[in-house]
C-alpha cells in the first residue's frame, strides 16, 4: 500500500518576523525557513528511502499561502500532513525565554490518529539533543484545521532562546530532527525505518572556484563580510565537501581544507564547480 506524506516547510525565506533576533557571534539573524527547509529536504529523502511517497506543498522559496498548501495536500489525497516549524516567544533574547520542543494537533484530536502520530514523532524528538520537552498540544492552526488527513505541526526549538537559535544552522541538528520525524512517522504507519545508505552526490568531493577573480569563503555559515575567512582564485578550492547548508535563502557548501579545518563557500554553479 502506498502512503503519501505531505511535507510543509513552514513560512517562506523572506516572511517578515520569522527569524531570530540579531546574533552578534555570527553577525546576522537566522531565518526560520533556513531550518525548516533543510529539515524537510532531509526528511523527504528519508521517507522516500523508507518507501513512502511524498508531496512538497511549498517547494517555492516565496511564502506560499496556507490555503494553497493545504489545498495541494487535500487534492493529492495525502495520508498525513507534517508541518515543520521553529518556535518564538517574544522575538528577543532578553528575559527568561522559554525553550524546547512541542507538537500540535487540531483541538479534539489528542486521542485520535493525529495525536498518536504526534506522540510517535515526539517520542523520538525528545531522545535527541537535550531540550525541554513541552509535549503535544492542541491549536486551531490553519494547516491542522483545513487538512482532510492526519495533521501534525512540530516546533523543534525557540528562535529567541540564545542556545536553541544557534542550533538552527547546525547541519547535524537539522539531520537529527529529520531522522527523528522519519522514525516517528515510520512507527505510526508500521513501516521499518531505513537510514539512507546513499550520501548526497557532492559529499566527499572537491569544490573549486570558476570565478574570474577572488571568491570569498567564510568561517561560518554566513554571507557577512565580517565572517570572511579568505579568498580563492579560479581553479583553487577545497579538497572535501562535508555538507550543504542554506544561508538566508542560498546554499553554501561546508568544506574542509587539507588540514581538516571547516569553512563555508557558495554552492552556486555560477561561481564553483564540484569535481
Amino acid at each position: 500500500m502506498s502512503i503519501l506524506i505531505a511535507l510543509d516547510d513552514g513560512h517562506g525565506i523572506n516572511t517578515p518576523t520569522k527569524r531570530t533576533p540579531f546574533i552578534s557571534s555570527i553577525g546576522r539573524t537566522i531565518k526560520e525557513n533556513e531550518f525548516n527547509r533543510e529539515v524537510v529536504r532531509r526528511l523527504n529523502n528519508l521517507l522516500k528511502t523508507c518507501g513512502f511517497h511524498t508531496l512538497l506543498v511549498a517547494p517555492e522559496d516565496k511564502d506560499i499561502p496556507l490555503s494553497i498548501r493545504t489545498n495541494r495536500a487535500n487534492r493529492a489525497g495525502a495520508d498525513a500532513y507534517i508541518s515543520i516549524h521553529y518556535n518564538a516567544y517574544d522575538g528577543q533574547f532578553s528575559g527568561d525565554n522559554p525553550s524546547g520542543i512541542e507538537l500540535y494537533v487540531y483541538p479534539g484530536h489528542l486521542n485520535k490518529d493525529a495525536g498518536r502520530l504526534a506522540h510517535s514523532i515526539g517520542g523520538y524528538l525528545k531522545q535527541g539533543t537535550k531540550q525541554h520537552y513541552r509535549g503535544v498540544k492542541e491549536a486551531d492552526f490553519h494547516v491542522l484545521r483545513e487538512t482532510s488527513m492526519i495533521a501534525v505541526l512540530t516546533e523543534s526549538g525557540f528562535m529567541d532562546h540564545p542556545k536553541e537559535a544557534l542550533l538552527m544552522r547546525e547541519p547535524m541538528f537539522q539531520n537529527e530532527v529529520a531522522v527523528e520525524h522519519a522514525k516517528g512517522i515510520c512507527d505510526f504507519f508500521n513501516i521499518p525505518f531505513k537510514a539512507s545508505s546513499k550520501r548526497p552526490w557532492y559529499v566527499g568531493r572537491r569544490v573549486e572556484s570558476i570565478y574570474e577573480g577572488e571568491l570569498r569563503f567564510y568561517s561560518q555559515p554566513s554571507w557577512d563580510s565580517q565572517a570572511v575567512a579568505g579568498y580563492v582564485q579560479k581553479g583553487y578550492g577545497f579538497p572535501r565537501i562535508v555538507d550543504r547548508v542554506m544561508v538566508e535563502g542560498h546554499n553554501q557548501y561546508k568544506v574542509e581544507n587539507s588540514k581538516g579545518l571547516p569553512f563555508y563557500i557558495t554552492a552556486s554553479e555560477t561561481y564553483v564547480k564540484v569535481t
